[in-house]
């Protein structure tokens, strides 16, 4: 029996295979995978929806349609999101989201990423965080910014695969612990 694991990476890489590889469309695409996991995961109607054998899968794929027409995506994730359907996998959602995500940063050497700022800052410091970091990475950064006053100072930056805490909150913990 494959895993679902095996499943996720394998619908995902079928997703990415048939889009075209512009950043726009692949991003788009992403955050479609983002809404749907969100619902998944929070409304329950949604995902008793999905997930009832009783309703006829037709119903299920086209209500996904219109959701991705309204978002003005294109029409060739239809074939994966039918796969999904008549694979019961919509419960591995948001393990697609995450696998395409990866998937997405290696086909464009780009990289959506959270940073975390302790106060907001000017522009040209979130620049030189994005290109110190990009260069480090080999990729181009997107950042999403917050701000959390529990770093003190400092920021953080998460991306798949990569965390660095240059916070001063992580420094008080590290000279507490030694």
């Amino acid at each position: 029996m494959i895993k679902n694991v095996d499943l996720a990476r394998k619908l995902s890489k079928m997703l990415i295979s048939s889009l075209p590889k512009e950043k726009k469309t692949l991003l788009a695409v992403s955050d479609f995978l983002g809404l749907l996991s969100e619902l998944y995961r929070k409304e329950k109607s949604f995902r008793d929806f999905m997930i009832n054998p009783l309703v006829p899968s037709d119903a299920k794929l086209s209500y996904l349609k219109a959701i991705r027409e309204r978002l003005n995506i294109l029409k060739e994730i239809d074939t994966i999101l039918s796969y999904i359907i008549e694979l019961n996998a919509f419960p591995l959602i948001s393990e697609i989201k995450r696998l395409y995500d990866h998937e997405v940063e290696k086909t464009l050497r780009f990289s959506k990423a959270f940073l975390i700022l302790a106060k907001k800052t000017d522009g040209s410091v979130l620049e030189r965080i994005r290109e110190v970091i990009g260069k480090l990475l080999g990729r181009e950064l997107e950042f999403e910014v917050t701000e959390d006053a529990s770093l003190i100072g400092g920021f953080v930056v998460k991306t798949y695969g990569f965390l660095l805490d240059a916070s001063v909150k992580k420094s008080l913990q590290d000279v507490l612990r030694s």
